[in-house]
């Protein structure tokens, strides 16, 4: 058997040890964040399922039609799903969360939940003064613009196709006239 230690040396060292992975205290929410967003997502989709939606829609006048509360409900209940299901799982995890993250940022996510709430009455009052086709395009641009994507062209392409799509598919598959 030959020895290790006789064999000549290449003169490269051992990558050192690197230290342990540690949370960054800046990669979003905390998790007391996390189950205050979760609890007021669920408290607002339950406002809208038993509330909001019931008395702003109305009934289906046929067997074979939708009724016009369908896809609200449809999407109330899913946010009302995942909602719980982020506290359920926050809920699990806060002690082993605390032990690696401290306590962050304050109420920047009900702060951030206040804003989008506020957007939301600018919007739904825009579409009344305003209209879809004034609306809908400019709220896909500020989209886009704030998911990062800067080709003009593109923005356009995306832009015309999604309005063109709803306008005309609320009309012809649901009977809908968008305001």
């Amino acid at each position: 058997m030959t020895d290790r230690t006789s064999e000549p040396h290449s003169g490269a060292d051992p990558a050192p040890e690197s230290p342990a992975p540690t949370a960054d205290t800046s990669a979003g929410p905390g998790p007391r964040q996390e189950l205050a967003a979760g609890a007021v997502l669920a408290g607002l989709s339950l406002f809208a399922l038993f509330w909001l939606i019931p008395n702003h829609t109305g009934e289906a006048t046929s067997d074979h039609e939708v009724a016009p509360g369908f896809f609200p409900q449809v999407a109330a209940g899913a946010l009302l799903v995942l909602s719980l299901l982020l506290v359920g799982h926050r809920l699990i995890r806060f002690r082993k969360l605390r032990s690696i993250r401290p306590a962050t940022g304050g109420f920047a996510v009900l702060t951030e939940i206040a804003i989008l709430a506020a957007g939301t009455l600018v919007v739904a009052w825009a579409l009344g003064a305003a209209g879809y086709l004034v609306v809908a395009p400019a709220m896909m641009a500020a989209g886009l613009l704030a998911g990062g994507e800067r080709r003009w062209w593109a923005i356009g392409l995306v832009i015309a196709g999604m309005t063109a799509a709803t306008w005309f598919g609320a009309d012809l598959l649901f009977g809908v006239q968008l305001p």
